[in-house]
């Protein structure tokens, strides 16, 4: 079940409206981006108002036109790292894997990729999310076959454009869940490049960096910050080391798996927020969305998950 304090963000958010024909148009202008809430324990919600939302584009206005949750079926391609360095956290991989698996409702769709220098071996969608239960049953309990699978170097961003392949048709209700100990060795794409791909096609990228065990090498201390920065400009998030290692340490299981359930939902769960641009951008550019209205003092401690970076119009 996921925590009720999101349920209650989601049902008082009382910005539903039917999409109106501007929706539909593919410009420059009018954008159509990912928003979801990170919400603290116990918030009261209450009814935001679209006035209550402020936006703003190099120190000018933007306009916002709507905002409603996205009833579109939500696809969510699997990043799993089997490089070498994962060899003594790969079954982790995989047990986080099967808690979003698990996770996911009806309105989800999945798919699975192993990757390390290159893509070793992909489910599709078309395969559908049974199989990649079951993919991931078999290598939980083939420790043997598991092991065959890890090996070589460490291609991320390569491995985050090949997820994107995936998807085909990509839309700002799909997200790509990288799950690695987030060093990074053999990629020829580079960070700027999976940016612009990705707030292109509105695709958000999370991510659960699992710590290896020892002190972090200096590949996995510069990626995870990387993964962070891609994470933040697409809208998505990073479940981090310290986290991620806390909650093992607890005793409960169901600590982690509780944490695991909350962050999940920000990919399963989304609003789509329609905004029209002051201009057009002939270069990718940071913005601003706040809570700003009569309800902002309620809200300060909840914080909005965008795409904190705009793409430039066309290719």
């Amino acid at each position: 079940m996921f925590p009720r304090y999101f349920l209650l963000a989601l049902l008082g958010l009382a910005v539903i409206a039917s999409l109106p024909a501007w929706a539909q148009q593919d410009t420059c202008l009018h954008r159509t981006l990912p928003l979801s809430f990170d919400v603290p324990a116990g918030f009261a919600s209450t009814q935001l108002p679209l006035t209550d939302f402020r936006a703003t584009l190099k120190s000018q206005p933007v306009k916002i036109l709507n905002i409603a949750p996205d009833e579109r079926p939500h696809r969510i391609v699997i990043l799993i790292d089997a490089s070498g360095s994962m060899t003594r956290i790969f079954l982790r991989a995989i047990t986080y894997a099967s808690v979003f698996v698990r996770d996911a409702g009806p309105n989800a769709q999945v798919a699975l990729l192993f990757f390390g220098a290159d893509t070793k071996e992909t489910i599709g969608f078309t395969q559908g999310q049974s199989a990649v239960s079951e993919r991931l049953r078999q290598l939980r309990e083939d420790k043997a076959a598991a092991a065959k699978l890890v090996h070589g170097k460490t291609a991320i961003y390569d491995a985050l454009l090949a997820g994107l392949d995936l998807l085909k048709e990509p839309t700002s209700a799909d997200s790509l869940y990288l799950i690695s100990d987030g060093g990074e060795s053999s990629s020829k794409a580079q960070p700027p490049e999976v940016v612009r791909r990705l707030t292109a096609s509105g695709v958000r990228m999370f991510a659960t960096i699992i710590p290896s065990p020892g002190p972090a090498t200096i590949e996995e201390a510069s990626g995870s910050e990387q993964i962070s920065n891609l994470a933040r400009k697409t809208g998505g998030a990073v479940m981090p080391p310290p986290v991620v290692a806390r909650a093992e340490k607890a005793k409960e299981t169901a600590e982690l798996l509780g944490m695991m359930s909350a962050f999940h939902y920000n990919m399963l769960h989304t609003y789509r927020l329609e905004v029209e641009l002051p201009e057009r951008l002939n270069k990718p550019h940071a913005w601003e969305l706040e809570i700003a209205g009569e309800n902002r003092k309620r809200w300060k401690d909840v914080r909005l998950r965008y795409p904190t970076e705009l793409a430039a119009c066309g290719p």
